[in-house]
């Protein structure tokens, strides 16, 4: 019995350098831990992703992470594997952010409180700001930002290449980077005191 058990650790073991599409396939056959491997893989991204997308919102960032992986699970079978899955789990919890605001009548997300906001909408550790300041000034410059070049902002302060950001909100690469471009430029205005 104990021979089972190793060779079902090593399996597990090989299973964590499987390709997305290969644990998909998997999970889809009826095997569970390949899905609790991609889940694993991705969750601090899209938690990520959705708490820079509303900051200070944290109880609806929970609710919208948990919403985005039982709509994963639902529609895994519809996935197309020539985008990045990653990047298709980001659009899924784009769409439900954008639903909850269309149903909630809202259009902004609450503004930053505190300084310990900042390090999680820019991704930016505490230490490489000059003081306080600076980092509430640069929180509240990429608040005022329109969601969609915010969106791309922050994004690409998680390393999301534009290409996938393209993907995740819809759109063509020249509009993400036109999005990119306009931010970065209001972000040169409002905080050229600082630069």
């Amino acid at each position: 019995m104990s021979a089972v058990y190793w060779l079902d650790e090593d399996m597990t073991d090989k299973k964590l350098d499987f390709a997305d599409n290969k644990l998909i396939a998997l999970y889809l056959d009826q095997d569970d831990e390949a899905f609790e491997i991609l889940y694993e893989r991705y969750k601090n991204a899209v938690y990520s992703y959705l708490n820079n997308l509303l900051p200070g919102q944290t109880s609806l960032a929970d609710d919208l992470f948990q919403q985005t992986w039982v709509k994963v699970v639902k529609n895994l079978s519809k996935y197309k594997h020539e985008h990045n899955f990653l990047a298709w789990v980001l659009r899924i919890a784009r769409n439900l952010s954008i639903d909850y605001f269309r149903k909630e009548g809202r259009r902004k997300t609450a503004p930053l409180e505190g300084v310990d906001a900042v390090g999680s909408a820019l991704d930016l550790p505490s230490s490489d700001m000059e003081n306080d300041e600076l980092g509430q000034a640069i929180a509240v410059a990429v608040e005022d930002l329109p969601i969609d070049q915010k969106e791309v902002f922050v994004l690409r302060q998680q390393n999301v290449s534009f290409k996938e950001i393209a993907v995740i909100q819809d759109t063509s690469l020249n509009t993400t980077l036109g999005r990119m471009h306009y931010a970065v430029n209001k972000l040169r205005t409002v905080l050229k005191e600082w630069l």
